[in-house]
């Protein structure tokens, strides 16, 4: 009977993750609308749904997974202007220029001294330029050396299970799946786990000779 169950249980799991195989996917890059560079590690996410995003890498470049209800996704970095772009549930490019902060800096007016300070020698945006100017230091592969470690855990789940829900249909069948029911730690909601990946990951990197390893 528990072999049964066993393979039953299988089952109901190539049935539920088939269809995440034909998900829909958003991609593009990210440039400066200045320079026109690739913009790395900018944030990317749904605006209906914080926890659900990503960011770019060192090319700009950007992969996340359409909502089927589509939504508004952000597109923010400190130093640039957080920009907002409608999009649907479908494979679709997204393309996005950010405007940095100190382009709209022409001057600021302290009203108590009632003095001006322009673009030239002002703090804030000389700032903001060096943060620019060394952008690509945040770059892993400008050190001699580095070493990191990775832990990714990933959970498909079926969600938002009520003790209603689980007294009937496929759960009523088959009661044994009732005890692997679980609260989630994002929604507190009733979730029914069905796929845990886990992986940890050490890299190691030496610029000369160029060696890079994973392990």
């Amino acid at each position: 009977m528990r072999q049964r169950y066993n393979k039953i249980f299988i089952l109901l799991l190539l049935v539920l993750a088939a269809p995440n195989a034909f998900a829909q996917q958003i991609k593009g890059v990210v440039t400066d609308s200045v320079t026109h560079e690739p913009l790395m590690y900018i944030s990317i996410y749904y605006q209906e749904k914080r926890d659900m995003g990503t960011i770019t890498n060192i090319d700009g470049e950007y992969n996340l997974d359409a909502r089927r209800n589509g939504g508004t996704l952000v597109f923010s970095a400190v130093g640039y202007i957080s920009k907002t772009v409608k999009v649907h549930y479908a494979n679709q490019t997204v393309n996005v220029q950010l405007a940095p902060d100190n382009v709209l800096l022409n001057e600021i007016v302290v009203k108590p001294k009632k003095e001006k300070y322009s673009r030239k020698n002002n703090p804030a945006v000389e700032f903001m330029k060096k943060v620019i100017e060394h952008k690509k230091a945040q770059v892993l592969e400008v050190n001699d050396y580095y070493q990191y470690d990775k832990y990714e855990k990933m959970k498909m789940s079926i969600n938002d299970l009520t003790p209603e829900k689980l007294e009937k249909g496929i759960y009523k069948k088959y009661a044994f799946l009732k005890d692997q029911v679980e609260v989630s730690e994002t929604t507190n909601k009733l979730i029914l786990p069905i796929s845990v990946q886990e992986t940890a990951s050490q890299t190691i990197y030496r610029k000369n000779p160029e060696s890079k390893k994973t392990i």
